[in-house]
């Protein structure tokens, strides 16, 4: 274990798994460790991914129980059972795969639960009801769903006041969340950034625009652990465009019907640039050369309509827009091998997410463990051998995109959700010297100052608007992004009067 254990569960009723005792905490952590290295060795295995399961969901991380339960529940699918012909050895087979089932099951199910996922919990028990070939089953099944209907009345019954639109609502009812944590098996280096990846984001803004304008270092507001910021790396005039921030990795809810680029989505294309894998074509060489070298390989001649097609009404964030946004940094990861540790990717190392202080992040068994399965599966990639891609690492991927992604509505896109290289970096104030300014019909930003910056002062832009507000509605408005006061400048001045 590299790191101390803190629960992702968050209690609401005592029908969800109880606190383990603290005498018991490093043995079931032993038994993970053990069970993993058995993984190693059968992968295929679904009696092994169940009892995972059922470890994870005594140490109270529901999330990673429900996706090794999923994997148990995939594996058992693989191998149905033949009908029952009267032979006694048959029978004694059937019986035990029944036992197995029904315990990997019941695990799956309350893991559900514990996540607050209670519509897919109902979902998943109504679809066991009629398994005819487990009695047992099927039986627990009928009970369970049963006992959640009522359940799932109450909550519709408090959705409904909050209104929205139809996805919105849907959405409101079905997700379910866990609160966000650094897992006890992260590696120290997959919890802070490192020296390389502060060099390696400074070597990329020296890139940017003439002459450079921005480095990373040392935040200065209060010492937070890993607290990064960013800083003038000269004297920059009011006015002036410091940073052109272009992203590989964004999704939108409704792509050009008309040329236009893969990478950024602008459109139309004056002087389109094209690769010689396929028909896919780029505003620049930039953008093309920028794909080549991280997710479009992986993707090219790829079809994934399946996945783009729920997301196509949208104007707003709402969960069809998750997975595709985790397809990219899924194919970004694959591009570099399997091999390699997704959470080592300079586009993702350099994410950090609001880990460890109560934060709750959405988590359903559908965009969470099963679209991404699906996408890796399409991807050529075993999820079964395939161990740096567990859902553990692939949550830990999600929580960091959720705290560090933007989006908005463009007209010709549709709704936009993206992670540039350089956004997530800078910190927030309530009086932000930057503003950035989305190119309309493109996922690219720009920055520009709004006050002559001093070299190596710290460059702000504000996460939201809040500039006119007093204080106290500031702290409330941003209190989802820092989950404390805001720590700016202007804060910190307004709160010492």
């Amino acid at each position: 274990m590299t790191g101390p254990r803190k629960p992702s569960l968050y209690r609401t009723h005592d029908v969800q798994t109880a606190v383990p005792a603290r005498d018991k905490i490093d043995g079931l952590i032993e038994a993970v460790d053990s069970v993993s290295a058995q993984l190693q060795a059968e992968p295929y295995n679904p009696t092994l991914w169940t009892e995972r399961a059922d470890l994870y969901l005594q140490l109270n991380y529901p999330e990673l129980a429900v996706g090794d339960a999923y994997k148990a529940k995939l594996l058992f699918e693989r191998s149905a059972p033949s009908s029952y012909d009267g032979d006694d050895i048959n029978l004694k087979t059937l019986n035990k795969d029944e036992e197995d089932r029904t315990r990997a099951y019941a695990i799956l199910g309350q893991a559900l639960y514990d996540c607050h996922c209670h519509w897919e919990c109902f979902e998943f028990w109504l679809g066991l009801t009629q398994e005819r070939a487990y009695p047992q089953l099927s039986r627990l099944a009928f009970t369970k769903a049963n006992a959640l209907k009522q359940l799932l009345a109450q909550k519709k019954q408090a959705a409904a006041p909050y209104g929205g639109s139809a996805q919105q609502q849907r959405d409101r009812l079905r997700d379910g969340s866990v609160a966000t944590v650094h897992y006890p098996w992260m590696e120290k280096r997959h919890r802070s950034r490192s020296a390389s990846i502060i060099q390696r984001v400074n070597e990329e803004l020296k890139c940017n625009v003439q002459p450079p304008s921005c480095r990373l270092g040392k935040s200065t507001l209060a010492p937070v652990e890993d607290m990064l910021g960013v800083f003038a790396a000269r004297r920059l005039r009011k006015g002036e465009c410091i940073l052109i921030d272009r992203t590989t990795t964004s999704a939108v809810s409704v792509p050009p019907a008309s040329v236009h680029c893969e990478n950024c989505y602008e459109a139309p294309l004056t002087a389109p640039v094209s690769v010689s894998c396929c028909d896919a074509l780029f505003c620049s060489e930039a953008c093309r050369d920028t794909a080549l070298k991280t997710y479009h390989r992986t993707l090219c001649r790829q079809d994934f309509s399946w996945l783009s097609a729920p997301a196509a009404p949208l104007r707003e964030n709402a969960s069809p827009m998750r997975p595709l946004l985790m397809l990219r940094f899924l194919a970004m990861c694959v591009s570099r091998g399997v091999d390699q540790h997704p959470l080592d990717h300079p586009l993702i190392a350099r994410l950090q997410p609001l880990a460890d202080v109560g934060h709750l992040d959405v988590f359903t068994l559908g965009e969470s463990v099963v679209t991404p399965i699906r996408i890796l599966q399409q991807l050529g990639v075993d999820v079964f051998t395939a161990h740096n891609f567990s859902t553990q690492v692939v949550h830990t991927i999600w929580c960091r995109l959720a705290n560090n992604k933007a989006g908005s509505y463009d007209p010709r896109l549709g709704f936009v959700d993206e992670i540039t290289p350089f956004l997530p970096l800078f910190n927030h104030s309530c009086e932000p010297n930057v503003e950035y300014q989305k190119e309309d019909g493109t996922s690219t930003i720009r920055f520009f100052a709004l006050r002559d910056i001093e070299q190596g002062e710290e460059i702000f832009d504000s996460y939201q608007d809040v500039e006119d507000m007093p204080r106290e509605e500031r702290i409330e408005r941003m209190w989802p992004w820092f989950e404390q006061p805001c720590l700016c400048p202007r804060c910190k001045r307004e709160g010492d009067l």
